[in-house]
């Protein structure tokens, strides 16, 4: 079962049992240890007999792309638990709510920050690396993301120049 319910929603259980999930992932990596992130708005849960077996979050947000101002779904945080792995449960998640991407949150792209080693992952789910400058905001620095960009679209692949991602990253 697939629940998506905003963020600031979720149980104080369900928020710490997904911060421990969070922390034992990515906690360990530098850049996400030195970096201000944005709080989600939404998180998408996979539960496999009422535990949580996959799950995401999303930032909703304008962004710029090439100076044009486009209404955006931010992934992040993207993990199976390792009790669950291997049964394309981060995949499944991922795809089936597509539609609520760009349909109900009338997003016009899913943008997603994620290291080397993930992009063939999302490459299968059909997002696309952009190779342009990404900035994004750390207090009222504006800096500039060193490692992959992703997106996804339903129309046709953008090539942009430059993308801001207007405020934290996610």
């Amino acid at each position: 079962m697939i629940e998506i319910k905003k963020y600031p929603m979720l149980s104080p259980e369900t928020k710490k049992e997904l911060r421990g999930h969070i922390d034992r992932e990515f906690g360990h990596i530098p850049i996400v240890r030195e970096t201000e992130w944005a709080t989600p708005h939404w998180s998408i849960i996979c539960y496999e007999e009422g535990e949580i077996a996959s799950f995401y979050n999303i930032v909703e947000r304008e962004i710029f792309v090439d100076n044009n101002k486009l209404k955006i779904a931010g992934i992040n945080n993207v993990i199976t638990p390792p009790a669950f792995r291997g049964k394309g449960l981060s995949s499944k998640t991922l795809k089936e709510t597509e539609d609520f991407i760009f349909k109900d949150l009338a997003c016009r792209l899913g943008v997603l920050l994620c290291a080397d080693q993930l992009l063939p992952f999302y490459e299968r789910l059909n997002w696309y690396k952009v190779d342009c400058p990404v900035y994004f905001l750390q207090g009222t620095e504006r800096k500039l993301w060193n490692a992959n960009t992703m997106l996804l679209s339903r129309n046709t692949h953008m090539s942009p120049l430059k993308i801001d991602l207007n405020g934290l990253p996610w």
